[in-house]
């Protein structure tokens, strides 16, 4: 007999970030015009200027905030903080 509670685990779409020659894969949970909420599986330091690689479109972005939990890092991504900055 099926569980009827058991729910299907969210399929989130993938994306990577790159810093100091590193590629590291992540899931999308959220993107919303300038800011992107992004989960990476790995340990390790990330730093406050990385790109952002989607869909072949590269952005750079600036960690406004990080969270460790049992997942994994949360990363929460300003994709406009970089780009003012470069302007400036």
């Amino acid at each position: 007999m099926a569980n009827k509670h058991f729910n299907q685990a969210p399929t989130h779409t993938t994306a990577s970030i790159r810093f100091d020659g590193e590629v590291v894969p992540c899931a999308v949970l959220s993107l919303a015009g300038s800011a992107a909420h992004v989960r990476v599986f790995t340990t390790g330091r990330v730093p406050d200027e990385i790109a952002f690689v989607q869909d072949g479109a590269d952005h750079r972005a600036q960690v406004a905030l990080r969270k460790q939990g049992p997942l994994g890092l949360d990363l929460w991504l300003d994709l406009h903080a970089a780009r003012d900055a470069i302007a400036a």
